[in-house]
């Protein structure tokens, strides 16, 4: 009976395990991918136009806005807008970006906070703090925006 006991607790580690690295092979996988569209549409900054994305969706995972392919929360009134493909959602920042964004010149971050592209007064301090590096662990809950 011990030895039953033992292989179950094995094969659930193992599922454990193989869940959890799916999981984060998907996430590394959806950043990965989202950045090299991002740069094949000549986002300018893009480093920070992926941490906004990042940040906005909590790593790929909002439910809200992944099922709405809106990886920046772009609203229209009060509700969020929903895009065919997320793509569709990178292409839309594009126009944004090239609408307001019209001084090169000008810090982004800087930008981000003079368009009040957020409600949180501490978006663009926690945007700094979001690392790309690909085996980063996902930030803490208090660091995700609502």
């Amino acid at each position: 009976m011990s030895e039953l006991r033992f292989i179950k607790t094995i094969l659930r580690t193992f599922f454990v395990v193989a869940i959890l690295v799916l999981y984060l092979g998907a996430k590394a996988g959806m950043k990965d991918s989202v950045y090299a569209y991002i740069l094949a549409t000549d986002i300018n900054h893009p480093e920070i136009v992926l941490k906004q994305a990042i940040l906005e969706t909590g790593w790929f995972t909002s439910k809200l806005l992944m099922k709405r392919n809106n990886l920046f929360a772009f609203r229209s009134t009060k509700k969020y807008m929903r895009f065919e493909t997320w793509q569709k959602s990178v292409e839309y920042y594009k126009r944004w970006q090239n609408d307001n964004y019209t001084n090169p010149k000008e810090n982004y971050y800087t930008f981000l906070r003079r368009k009040k592209y957020a409600r949180n007064p501490d978006y663009v301090k926690t945007l700094k703090r979001i690392s790309l590096k690909r085996n980063e662990a996902a930030p803490q809950k208090s660091e995700v925006l609502p």
